[in-house]
C-alpha cells in the first residue's frame, strides 16, 4: 500500500472531522460502522480526547439500545400470507417460488 495515499486519506478525514459538530454529524454512520476507515479513525481520535463527544456518543448508543429493547419481537408471517406473497411474486416476476406446505 502506498503510504502517501494512506496519509492523504488520514489528512482528508481529519479535515472532515475538524470539530464536535463534525463528529455528531457522522455519529449515525460511525455507530453503524459505515464510515471509511480513515474517517472512523478520525472520529475515534476525537472521541478519545473530547469528553463531551464521548458522553454524547455513550448516550446515543444508550438510546439506540433502549429503543431496540422496546421493539416487539418479530412475528413470522402466517403460511397463507407467505403463499399469497409467493404466488403474487411468481405471477409478477415470472418466477417459480415453491408454495409452503
Amino acid at each position: 500500500m502506498n503510504n502517501n495515499n494512506f496519509n492523504s486519506d488520514n489528512n482528508d478525514a481529519r479535515k472532515e472531522i475538524a470539530d464536535c459538530q463534525d463528529v455528531i454529524a457522522h455519529l449515525g454512520d460511525y455507530t453503524d460502522n459505515e464510515l471509511p476507515t480513515a474517517t472512523r479513525l478520525a472520529v475515534d481520535a476525537h472521541l478519545d480526547v473530547c469528553p463531551e463527544c464521548a458522553a454524547f456518543h455513550a448516550s446515543y448508543n444508550h438510546v439506540i439500545d433502549s429503543a431496540a429493547e422496546l421493539r416487539e419481537p418479530e412475528q413470522p408471517l402466517p403460511v397463507d400470507v407467505q403463499n399469497r406473497l409467493r404466488a403474487a411474486l411468481n405471477k409478477r416476476l415470472g418466477i417459480n417460488l415453491a408454495m409452503i406446505a
